[in-house]
């Protein structure tokens, strides 16, 4: 009966050893596969506020802000008001700013900042709630930078001070 039970704990460790193993090595290929996915800028396609789609195939060349937000996020607030109020809109970047709430909430949001007025900068709307699974993370804020041919430079996760961004922005240049 000793054996029996000895026997018993041992399958049951190798079994929850190899259900963790698995977990890991699946979840290291899934990180692997996302940073392929995104080590150029990936394909996608956001709504506009004018409900036409956007396809990032329409970016020939950068660099290129993508930030992502949502309007009930202060930090959000403050870094995307620090980025309109910097010399970023006005530098020839483009800068993408998604959104997976409601076009209402977003419009409210934006309208803050004068972003019609910026040169470059493209509100989008993520309907489908697909950023993560193209991105591999769905934080707010968060920010990925591409440079001119369109390769990503940096991925800075929560609040930024501009000059942070601006220096990953030159930095690929």
């Amino acid at each position: 009966m000793r054996r029996f039970i000895l026997i018993s704990i041992a399958m049951v460790f190798v079994i929850a050893i190899s259900f963790f193993a698995h977990g890991i090595v699946s979840k290291t290929r899934g990180k692997v596969k996302i940073e392929e996915q995104i080590a150029r800028l990936p394909s996608f396609s956001f709504i506009t506020l004018e409900n036409a789609s956007y396809y990032s195939d329409s970016i020939k060349k950068g660099p290129v802000l993508i930030v992502r937000f949502h309007p009930e996020c202060e930090h959000c607030k403050f870094e995307i008001s620090e980025i309109m109020n910097s010399k970023i809109p006005a530098s020839g970047i483009k800068i993408l700013l998604v959104s997976g709430a409601g076009r209402e909430d977003v419009i409210r949001f934006l309208d803050q900042f004068n972003i019609t007025e910026k040169q470059g900068v493209m509100p989008l709307l993520d309907t489908a709630f697909i950023f993560g699974d193209i991105f591999g993370k769905d934080v707010v804020p968060s920010n990925y930078i591409y440079n001119k041919e369109l390769k990503l430079v940096k991925i800075l996760y929560g609040e930024y001070k501009t000059e942070t961004i601006l220096k990953y922005l030159e930095q690929g240049e």
